[in-house]
């Protein structure tokens, strides 16, 4: 009679408050997460200030996944309190999942303890908000009891083709090239054999 093999058990991930030393690691797996071909519109506001910021402003918010040592998720919220307005709201500004990580559920477990620390600092509800077509957040989202989706338009301006912007372009250009010429001449006086 053969006897089953044992499963070696699953990898612990670890759930705790972000530390100063996992803000690099947590901009790095959201590099790799955020990508401007695949989410645009979170891209260009996925950077390494919006970390540190987000730590340093509403640290008891921010939250990783650790698997042996190696972060492999986070969760990066806010307070927003609104004067004279007696709600506080809880917001989920980030949240991403190494997607290689051996142990499934780690958004889940992400977004329950920042859920737990929204209603530990009084906030009556909590907001998230992520791309239109990001079908996979959206339904976790979904399933995790958020609803009233509403549609938000995002557009751009490209200011370089702007007056103000063109006159701006050109005095910094016209400058430039004056200190380029004035260090030209600058050193041609320098180098200049004095008689």
């Amino acid at each position: 009679m053969a006897h089953p093999t044992k499963q070696p058990p699953a990898p612990e991930v670890e759930i705790r408050e972000m530390e100063l030393e996992d803000i690099a690691p947590v901009f790095i797996l959201g590099e790799r997460l955020f990508t401007s071909d695949r989410w645009p519109s979170l891209y260009r506001t996925w950077d390494e200030y919006e970390v540190i910021n987000l730590f340093a402003s509403d640290g008891d918010t921010c939250f990783v996944a650790a698997l042996e040592e190696r972060v492999v998720g986070f969760a990066l919220g806010a307070i927003i309190e609104k004067r004279r307005n007696p709600w506080k709201y809880g917001y989920l500004i980030w949240i991403g999942v190494d997607e290689g990580a051996p142990v499934r559920g780690i958004g889940q477990r992400l977004l329950k303890v920042l859920t737990q620390r929204f209603i530990e600092r009084g906030a009556r509800m909590m907001l998230v908000d992520t791309d239109a077509e990001n079908d996979r957040a959206i339904n976790f989202f979904k399933k995790s009891g958020f609803g009233n989706v509403q549609h938000h338009i995002y557009m751009t301006k490209n200011l370089t083709h702007d007056p103000d912007y063109l006159k701006r372009k050109s005095r910094r250009d016209k400058e430039r090239e004056h200190q380029a010429h004035e260090r030209e001449a600058s050193r041609e006086r320098r180098d200049k054999p004095r008689e």
